[in-house]
């Protein structure tokens, strides 16, 4: 199966939500703004409607899902991002998001290194990506011998690679940009509610976080800047 055949057979709401995490990171203001991986275009859509975004641009491996908003788009071009070549201008994007996109890469650093140089110089990454370290993961792959993959969440049976926090920092690094900001996100059910309160009073003192963390959005740069580890 190939991986365009992967993600035609995903269900229409795995391409349809809106990244409203990944869209507080983006302040308001007339920016240029590439999505790498938007579905459907509903967040790109959301930055211009929320005026955070005059310029909005995606690619999409599945053209079905973007299909009835392409008329929405500044710019789209359908295909693998591994294996197309954007003629974007250099330094030319405010922001690029990859949401839960490098981990489904065979070089998701290549793709970094490339797609920066659209970045202008004071522009900013921001991607999200699943921690492979979260308890449930470790839980059932320790004490059930368990590694299952699913339709969607940490264990996508679509991604290539798996990360943890160290991990993503230096993938980032390795592509040449420098991480300003990460920060844990949990999931919307009952025991994510759970172990969103457990990082919040057993974090500062517990390397806990890193075990309830479901993914991390990172915020990067192409200028030096602090990179948190």
């Amino acid at each position: 199966m190939s991986r365009n055949e992967l993600y035609q057979d995903k269900e229409s709401g795995y391409f349809s939500s809106i990244r409203w995490d990944i869209i507080s990171f983006i302040p308001d203001g007339d920016h240029s703004v590439l999505e790498i991986g938007c579905g459907n275009g509903n967040t790109l859509i959301t930055l211009r409607e929320l005026n955070k975004a005059r310029e909005i641009v995606g690619i999409e491996i599945n053209y079905d899902c973007l299909r009835g908003n392409c008329d929405q788009l500044d710019g789209f071009l359908v295909g693998d991002v591994e294996e197309i070549e954007p003629a974007f201008e250099e330094d030319h994007f405010d922001y690029i998001i990859l949401g839960d996109v490098l981990e489904h890469l065979v070089d998701p650093a290549a793709v970094l290194k490339r797609y920066s140089s659209f970045l202008n110089s004071t522009g900013y990454i921001i991607a999200s990506i699943p921690n492979i370290k979260n308890y449930r993961v470790l839980l059932d792959l320790v004490l059930y011998d368990k590694f299952e993959y699913a339709d969607a969440g940490i264990l996508d049976r679509s991604h290539l690679r798996f990360f943890t926090r160290r991990e993503m920092c230096n993938l980032f690094q390795q592509a040449g940009l420098s991480v300003i900001s990460v920060q844990p996100k949990f999931g919307s059910g009952h025991l994510d509610k759970i172990d969103r309160r457990l990082n919040n009073s057993l974090g500062r003192y517990l390397p806990a976080g890193s075990f309830l963390t479901v993914q991390y959005i990172i915020k990067a740069t192409r200028r030096g800047g602090t990179t948190s580890v």
